[in-house]
């Protein structure tokens, strides 16, 4: 570049000198001057192609630097692509990634949404399966409910039938002895001069007449007329064998004496009442024992016959035990079986047989009898006031049985007859507001024993167990020693049930002496020894019949032998 001319300078310098020259020697000749102008030109020309080449080379420099910026800029687009072809290919791996995920969760979401639903299904068929079991259960509850209904209102309406027989009975012998009094009269008026043996054969039809009356009013469930009028004339017949079975009482009889003739007359009414339990037992028991080795087959038959005969199952087992430590591989014979039965229940029942003891210490000694409807609560009251009144207490008897007029009827008459005043209020009054009552007169009268009846009442009843309750809650506000005995009656007949009875209402109204009553041919007297294994509560009576001699302290072995058959 340093050897390059420039064309334009040289055509300057031609151009300056050339003036001067010329201006100095015009006499230059002219070809020199065309010489000069064409080297001139010449330089212009060279200076042009020069200055063309110059720009021509600074537009190639420009269009190689614009080429290359052009490159750079090319250079720096495709590196910007690439980028947002990764930062593309990022957020479609990003989002693919998210629409996985998405998936996946969606997929589990279906998964627990349709194990849900199989669960959901499973718990419906559940619920529906529990629904039509409990529809089951209500159904046959609703049905044992409606059957139980059914069962008290036939009870009911037997009940009432009874009641009306027994009222036409009365009213019936009523106007026998009403008749009986006015032929009395009559013959007294007619025959003043009869013989004093006649008068006197009047006077007891007259008196059996009232007591066949009484004896009616007296009993809780009055018994089909045909069957009362056949068990009277079996006991008449009885005491007429009994009469002449038994020998003349001396007239110098010592009270040793008398008492003796007692006990054989009340062990024979206590055998034949409970002939149904005995004959059973001792007919079972022959059939398995007759002159036969003891071996554990026949102990398990002895065992079964005892259980069925409503002994329990302790004091059966205790039986067979003594039975087998004694005769085990022996011949044995049922009368010895029936020794060994005998001598294993006076046992269980010595402890209970206690008398009913009078806390005089607190006047009046509160007697409270409670017991299920036609176990005999109002006749054992009257008996008991009779024996109160025989051995010279003071008593007043309380009709607490406000929902049945003849019950109260009923005590009036044993009141009469014991000459013990008798509180009563209207039909379906108040219990407890009697009780509450009655106490404060008793106190006021000094009365020695206040004896309160109660409504006869179902153990499964909870509204009348706890009006019971509140009479008890009554009396306690006003002696919290109060009631001091409450009586439970068990009606022999029933059996079983008796055990539960006794559960219920010591519980509830707090039983602490009970009497067996209905002990007659029908009974179930094995029961008995049952309640005293269990319970060991004190057994102070037990009744064979309707008269105030067939209720009598109860002792355990004139018991036993009775039930094992043992005379």
């Amino acid at each position: 570049m340093a050897d390059e001319k420039k064309p334009g300078l040289l055509k300057r310098m031609f151009s300056f000198g050339f003036g001067k020259k010329k201006n100095a020697e015009p006499e230059v000749d002219e070809a020199e001057a065309q010489a000069a102008e064409q080297e001139a030109a010449a330089a212009e020309e060279a200076a042009r192609l020069q200055a063309e080449a110059k720009l021509k080379q600074e537009a190639e420099e420009a269009a190689r630097l614009e080429a290359e910026e052009a490159e750079a800029e090319a250079e720096r687009l495709r590196a910007e692509q690439e980028e947002a072809a990764k930062e593309a290919q990022r957020l479609a791996d990003q989002q693919a990634k998210a629409e996985a995920e998405k998936l996946a969760a969606e997929a589990k979401e279906a998964e627990a949404a349709e194990k849900a639903k199989a669960e959901a299904e499973e718990e419906a068929k559940r619920l529906q399966r529990e629904a039509e079991e409990a529809l089951k259960v209500a159904q046959a509850k609703e049905q044992q409910e409606r059957e139980e209904e059914a069962r008290k209102e036939q009870a009911r309406l037997e009940e009432v039938k009874r009641e009306q027989e027994t009222q036409e009975s009365e009213e019936r012998l009523k106007a026998e002895r009403e008749a009986a009094e006015e032929l009395a009269a009559q013959e007294a008026e007619d025959e003043k001069a009869r013989a004093e043996e006649e008068a006197q054969r009047l006077a007891a039809e007259e008196a059996e007449a009232e007591r066949i009356a009484e004896q009616e009013r007296e009993a809780e469930q009055a018994k089909v007329e045909a069957e009362r009028l056949e068990a009277e004339q079996a006991a008449l017949q009885e005491e007429a064998e009994t009469e002449q079975e038994l020998e003349p009482e001396p007239v110098d009889a010592t009270e040793d004496e008398q008492e003796a003739e007692r006990k054989v007359g009340w062990f024979k009414r206590l055998t034949k009442g409970l002939a149904k339990s005995s004959s059973s037992l001792k007919e079972n028991i022959t059939s398995v024992f007759t002159k036969k080795k003891l071996d554990e087959e026949t102990l398990q038959d002895l065992e079964d016959i005892l259980i069925q005969a409503d002994l329990g199952v302790e004091t059966s087992m205790n039986i067979t035990d003594a039975l087998a430590a004694q005769r085990m591989g022996k011949d044995v014979t049922d009368e010895e079986v029936r020794e060994v039965m005998a001598a294993e229940i006076e046992k269980v029942l010595e402890p209970v047989a206690q008398p009913l003891e009078l806390d005089l210490d607190h006047q009046p000694h509160v007697i409270l009898v409670v017991g299920v409807n036609g176990s005999g609560k109002t006749t054992t009251i009257g008996k008991i006031s009779q024996k109160l009144y025989n051995a010279g207490f003071s008593t007043l008897l309380v009709a607490g049985d406000t929902f049945r007029a003849a019950a109260v009827e009923q005590l009036h008459i044993w009141g009469d007859r014991t000459q013990a005043p008798v509180m009563s209020r209207g039909n379906g009054a108040d219990a407890a507001g009697l009780a509450f009552d009655a106490y404060d007169e008793a106190v006021a009268q000094k009365k020695d024993v206040m004896l309160m009846d109660t409504a006869g009442r179902l153990q499964n009843k909870k509204e009348l167990m706890d009006e019971l309750e509140k009479i008890i809650r009554v009396l306690k506000k006003q002696d919290e020693t109060a009631p001091h005995t409450v009586l439970l009656t068990l009606d022999a007949t029933t059996g079983q049930n008796a055990l539960n009875q006794v559960e219920i209402f010591k519980d509830v109204a707090g039983v602490n002496g009970l009497v067996m009553t209905k002990l007659d041919g029908t009974a179930r007297g094995g029961i008995l020894v049952s309640i005293s294994a269990k319970h060991k509560l004190p057994v102070y009576f037990i009744g064979v019949g309707e008269q105030v001699e067939d209720l009598e302290p109860f002792e355990a072995d004139v018991f036993a032998k009775a039930i094992a058959g043992i005379e």
